[in-house]
């Protein structure tokens, strides 16, 4: 009989320490999955602030001149140019949403646009450029998981930087 108990003890040590290393495994796989969804909204956040954050810098820094910043149509796509003098030539950066890619496109003006060529600078499932009124930009950005998110933007006036 005591032989009995002993075995009964020892199943039913057996038992709590698989349900445990079951529930510990459990607890990892969840927690994997909770990490994983935390590290995405984190990087998808991350290059919404990065593309918005570029992108102002960039009508603000060529903004002020008359005519620099312009939201224009070329090969079918919108796309924001911004034109500058560098040593005595006029060069314009073309920034647009190509193949599921916000790009940037810099060349001398009047060369051919070829939106293949642009550098790419954030990912995301749309973004838009938009004149929202006299010296306003609307960009807006769709993330991958379906996310909007939209920043309007005062053009720098003639003279102003």
């Amino acid at each position: 009989m005591k032989g009995h108990g002993n075995s009964v003890n020892g199943l039913l040590a057996f038992l709590i320490y698989g349900m445990f290393a079951l529930f510990s495994l459990l607890l990892v796989v969840i927690g994997a999955g909770v990490y994983r969804q935390l590290t995405s909204v984190s990087q998808e956040n991350t290059q919404l602030r990065a593309a918005f954050s570029y992108v102002a810098n960039k009508v603000r820094t060529n903004g002020g001149t008359a005519g620099a910043v312009r939201v224009e149509e070329r090969d079918g796509l919108p796309v924001l140019s911004l034109r500058q003098d560098l040593e005595g030539a006029e060069y314009e950066t073309v920034i647009y949403f190509y193949d599921g890619e916000l790009r940037e496109y810099f060349a001398e003006t009047g060369r051919e646009f070829i939106p293949e060529a642009g550098e790419r600078i954030a990912r995301a499932a749309d973004f838009r450029i938009e004149e929202s009124g006299a010296g306003q930009l609307l960009f807006t950005w769709v993330g991958e998981d379906g996310s909007r998110r939209s920043m309007h933007l005062n053009v720098p006036a003639a003279g102003q930087r």
